[in-house]
């Protein structure tokens, strides 16, 4: 049996750092922009058709957030490693707001102006990229995304214990709407978390 006392248990609770709970995996990416001709574009990733999740989808350079690495050092990382360029030709120019998904994970997201020549010097890691491709910061400025409600719904177990329940199993579970965006350039189409990151970016820099 387990006795703790006042000062113990202020000792645990006063000089902690709080976080989200329910939270398993952090990731980090990177919003990355490049000037081309005098303008500012944002590059975009088309994800390799060899990866197991969103295979031939559009995407930042990101990824997992390893062990003692800070945030915005894993997504300066992963920019590197997907794009095969050098951190140093990354320049982190700040932060924006950070995801809390549905799906127990966190997305933070940071913004970096890409010093390199031109687009076409950049050479892809190909096992988790299949291409690249940029979209003038000037066509999101001047087009809102499109937004479309998702519901979530909650499922239970078979042998959920509805008998511990007041309602038992008349008991309504709460649901929560979740918002899609959507962009479409050209013949791209930039959705779910890739485009709520790109509108969070557009909206900090439009206010």
């Amino acid at each position: 049996m387990i006795f703790l006392k006042i000062k113990s248990i202020k000792e645990k609770v006063q000089n902690r750092i709080p976080g989200p709970t329910r939270i398993q995996h952090y990731y980090s990416v990177l919003v990355p922009l490049i000037e081309i001709n005098g303008e500012i574009h944002l590059i975009y990733e088309l994800r390799s058709q060899n990866l197991k999740t969103q295979p031939g989808e559009v995407s930042f350079p990101g990824g997992r957030i390893e062990r003692g690495e800070e945030f915005s050092q894993a997504a300066v990382r992963e920019c590197s490693e997907e794009l095969l360029i050098s951190e140093s030709k990354i320049e982190l120019l700040g932060e924006t707001d950070y995801l809390i998904t549905p799906y127990n994970f966190i997305i933070y997201s940071f913004v970096g102006k890409i010093n390199i020549d031109s687009i076409e010097s950049i050479k892809v890691n190909n096992y988790e990229v299949e291409e690249i491709f940029t979209v003038p910061l000037e066509f999101f400025l001047n087009h809102q995304a499109e937004k479309y409600a998702a519901v979530l719904k909650s499922e239970y177990d078979q042998d959920f214990p509805y008998h511990l329940l007041p309602q038992g199993e008349k008991f309504n579970p709460r649901q929560g709407d979740y918002q899609i965006y959507f962009y479409r350039y050209q013949d791209r189409v930039i959705w779910g978390i890739t485009a709520e990151i790109t509108k969070a970016f557009i909206d900090i820099i439009k206010h």
